[in-house]
């Protein structure tokens, strides 16, 4: 009467199989490690200018090259993030107000390092 049910999905990365238990965090590690690479990409192309991404990044020095259009996304995005965060900063500083941000899921995220070394944040 009702049209059978097709199997469930099962995805690769979070299923358990028989080569071993599931790690459900891979999927999360893999998109962390994704923007890394990007991030790092974008700073040796001259897009970005960041001091610490290298440090994060394992064997950056043999890392390949992003194409073009991931270098500037990846600054759009990073700048943007940046300018909102500074902004925000600001804001708190002319109302003699402290801010504080809480990044949640920032992974590899060097903004913080990158605001300190720069005097944003104290």
């Amino acid at each position: 009467m009702f049209p059978p049910r097709a199997p469930a999905f099962r995805d690769p990365l979070t299923s358990p199989s028989a080569a071993g238990p599931v790690d459900a965090d891979a999927p999360v590690r893999a998109t962390d490690n994704d923007a890394a690479l990007a991030r790092l990409s974008a700073v040796q192309k001259g897009y970005l200018t960041d001091p610490f991404i290298a440090q994060l990044v394992p064997r950056a020095h043999l890392q390949p090259a992003r194409p073009p259009l991931i270098n500037i996304g990846t600054y759009l995005r990073g700048k943007g993030l940046d300018e909102l965060v500074e902004s925000f900063i600001h804001l708190a500083e002319a109302d003699d107000k402290k801010a504080q941000i809480v990044s949640v899921g920032a992974g590899s995220d060097t903004r913080f390092w990158r605001l300190a070394v720069d005097g944003a944040i104290g």
